[in-house]
């Protein structure tokens, strides 16, 4: 008997486990329509013919099939449904050994879809077949016995099971990815990218290979009595939800790496949604076509299938590409016109604001000459005036100029010595440096000798009486060998440090002839500056000394 219900259920010890949590009451019973029916009560499992698994609305569901009526029960997650199935297939017949091979969507939450009806055929054939097969089974053994045998399938049959399994999940193409190819172009991968999607599809599949889904087909029925021993269908079913975890995520890897891949492309369009489109019907035409290698196509048509599906999504993918790039060529010619238009209004406007400046300024200087025409001797002093007070202002700027280019003139001698001050300095470290490259050639060529000489002597002493002595000349030697290769060291460190001080100090006479050429330059602009305003100084002085001699000869002019 089975209990069921939430927290209120008799407890039986012989066929309650902790594996199937039964204290938790992760389980309810569900009517026709799919919603909770009633909370207590009790299946009879002794006319049980079979638990297989049924999608539910909500949650993980199962149905129990007895001679009174068929059960629909649902679970809160796989590992419980799983637990469950697995349980009450072995507790009915213990001497059966149960085909796990139906548990494994058991990872896959149910998913409750209006759109069931519209299955394949070959999705349709293989349901009536299971079917079929499980109503023979039931009339079959309802005379002899109550319960129902389950055989494992040949390794051969379990393989084209699995491949074909596989197959149809590749071949299901996403609601996600469906609506990304319609509304999103994508982009043509290259050799290369090729290459590695296939080398990373290959390890997918190893990986996928690799998979214990078979593990529970080979536990023994002594798990399910003992408790103690209950935890390792727990800790198998939470082993495979890892994997499969790992796996999604290196899919969503890929699917990022591609989109990094194809970030470069400009446009309305987000890159990433191209790439995931891209990636996706890439990756799900290459696994298809990669299963029927691997099973060896024993069906053309699914070969033909493959290979036109391929096919398809290739033409599709260049004719994406093409829209794509004269939707680009057709884009960037028009920014190109925008950008001309907008560059010839501004040309046109700073054109007409230039004008109007000419305009305004040659209106003020002929308002001055009439002026200065009808203004007479009053006009001539007034301008007398403002020029000498010009003359005035711009002195004062000539001699402010004359000052600073007398300080920056110092400013270079100062820095011309210094230069030269530190080339002198340059000099002389190099001069340093080649004496103690010069004495460390001659340590290096005195260590030869002494080296050479040290061979020699022990070389040509042998053991004999005199060993003695010549271990402690040895010794000596060796001590003396010390010193000097100690003596080597501290020289090529003093060699190094003032290497740094030559660098240090080219650098520095580098920034002091850069220095230099800039305040050079600086002066000449200086120079330039104050010959044209002494130039424009003398032409305002010229013209003021014609108009006082036009002055002084119209007043001797009107004397008379």
């Amino acid at each position: 008997m089975l209990p069921l219900g939430g927290a209120s259920f008799r407890e039986r010890p012989d066929l309650e486990p902790d594996l199937l949590n039964f204290k938790k009451g992760w389980m309810s019973l569900l009517d026709g329509n799919g919603e909770a029916d009633e909370l207590d009560g009790e299946i009879d499992l002794r006319t049980c013919t079979d638990v297989p698994e049924f999608a539910v609305q909500r949650n993980y569901g199962f149905q129990i099939h007895t001679r009174e009526g068929i059960y629909t029960l649902s679970a809160m997650t796989s590992g419980i449904r799983r637990n469950w199935i697995e349980a009450l297939r072995k507790n009915v017949h213990p001497v059966s050994i149960p085909d796990v091979t139906k548990l494994s969507e058991s990872n896959k939450e149910n998913t409750f879809s209006a759109t069931r009806h519209s299955q394949r055929p070959d999705d349709l054939r293989v349901g009536s077949e299971v079917k079929q097969r499980k109503v023979e089974l039931t009339n079959s053994r309802q005379g002899s016995f109550d319960y129902v045998e389950l055989s494992p399938l040949s390794p051969s049959e379990e393989r084209d099971q699995r491949s074909e399994d596989r197959k149809r999940w590749f071949e299901t193409p996403s609601g996600g990815d469906v609506a990304l190819a319609r509304r999103v172009s994508t982009t043509v991968l290259s050799e290369e990218e090729k290459k590695r999607l296939n080398e990373e599809i290959e390890a997918k599949w190893k990986e996928l290979e690799r998979l214990p889904l078979r593990e529970a087909k080979q536990t023994p029925l002594a798990c399910l009595l003992g408790g103690g021993r209950n935890k390792s269908g727990g800790e198998n079913a939470g082993a495979l939800d890892k994997q499969i975890q790992s796996l999604k995520t290196q899919l969503e890897k890929a699917k990022k790496d591609l989109e990094s891949q194809r970030g470069g492309n400009v446009g309305v369009v987000p890159p990433g949604l191209i790439s995931q489109t891209c990636g996706s019907q890439f990756v799900r035409t290459s696994l298809l076509l990669l299963v029927d290698m691997k099973t060896g196509f024993k069906e053309s048509e699914s070969c033909e299938r493959s290979l036109a599906q391929m096919e398809a999504t290739h033409q599709q993918l260049i004719s994406e590409l093409q829209r794509h790039h004269e939707w680009e060529i057709q884009r960037l010619r028009q920014e190109k016109d925008q950008l001309l238009a907008e560059e010839a209004a501004a040309t046109a406007s700073v054109i007409e604001a230039i004008r109007t400046a000419h305009k305004e300024e040659l209106q003020r200087e002929v308002e001055k000459a009439r002026a200065f025409q009808h203004g007479g001797s009053s006009g001539h002093e007034i301008i007398r005036r403002q020029h000498q007070t010009d003359v005035e202002s711009l002195r004062r700027d000539l001699q402010a100029l004359s000052e600073r280019y007398s300080q920056k003139c110092l400013e270079v001698g100062s820095l011309t010595q210094a230069g030269a001050e530190r080339e002198r300095e340059v000099q002389r470290c190099q001069r340093e440096g080649q004496e103690l490259l010069r004495q460390n050639q001659e340590l290096n060529r005195r260590l030869s000798q002494e080296i050479g000489k040290l061979r020699a002597f022990v070389a040509g002493n042998g053991p004999n009486e005199e060993g003695l002595k010549g271990g402690k000349n040895c010794a000596e030697l060796e001590v003396l060998l010390r010193v000097k290769e100690n003596e080597l060291q501290y020289m090529r460190q003093e060699i190094s440090c003032l290497r740094e001080d030559l660098q240090n100090m080219q650098k520095d006479k580098r920034y002091a002839s850069e220095k230099y050429k800039d305040i050079y330059a600086e002066l000449n602009n200086i120079k330039t500056r104050s010959e044209r305003e002494i130039d424009q100084l003398k032409e305002h002085l010229r013209l003021a000394m014609a108009a006082l001699r036009e002055e002084a000869a119209l007043r001797n002019s009107v004397g008379e």
